[in-house]
């Protein structure tokens, strides 16, 4: 009986109720309230019964919760991972955690990986093909700095306006947290090849 709400604790070695209430807490108390005012809550029977949240949108209910606590903007465009990884930052002095799931993480292909390389050579990457390595590396789970490191590398310069990295290693560019925020899928095959970067030998996919 000890488990079901609003019934009391008993002692395991008296047999007797202890004086606490098994009781319902919101989630506005667990964030506001210490654990000496929580305690004190459940001295008191108060009879409250709180309902359970059923609707699929109670995790991103509670995420926008926590983001208006820490003051962190969100809008409908914004997903749940991208969102928890902002959560992550405003609490912890250091974050770079990606915010693809693990199911979702893909390896750079390699015609790719020649790109980034060709572009490191020549100094110089095209709006297009920034797209095409910014959204290779995000798929790929890159951190923050190994994002700015590839970037810096191919034009060796401060990171600027342009959004593809900042002067902070830790911090990502505009560009790169728009396509986290988006979720953007990254190019496809088709699409590769028809910029030129593959070709219908290769072996990615």
């Amino acid at each position: 009986m000890r488990r079901i709400v609003n019934t009391p604790y008993i002692s395991k070695i008296e047999g007797t109720p202890t004086g606490v209430w098994c009781t319902q807490f919101s989630v506005d108390n667990i964030l506001k309230l210490d654990i000496e005012a929580l305690y004190a809550m459940a001295m008191e029977d108060s009879g409250q019964t709180i309902p359970a949240e059923k609707s699929a949108k109670a995790l991103r209910n509670f995420v926008e919760f926590v983001c208006d606590k820490y003051e962190i903007e969100h809008t409908v465009s914004y997903g749940v991972e991208y969102l928890l990884n902002k959560v992550e930052e405003a609490t912890s002095s250091i974050s770079h955690s990606s915010t693809i799931s693990n199911d979702y993480i893909k390896p750079l292909r390699e015609c790719v990986i020649k790109l980034i390389e060709r572009n490191i050579e020549r100094g110089h990457s095209s709006h297009e093909e920034n797209n095409v390595i910014a959204t290779e590396l995000v798929t790929a789970a890159y951190k923050n700095r190994d994002i700015y490191f590839i970037f810096e590398s191919i034009y060796d310069e401060a990171g600027g306006d342009w959004g593809w990295y900042t002067n902070n290693p830790n911090v990502a560019g505009r560009q790169i947290e728009l396509i986290r925020s988006k979720a953007l899928n990254r190019y496809s095959r088709d699409k590769l090849i028809q910029m030129g970067i593959c070709s219908k030998k290769c072996a990615c996919s």
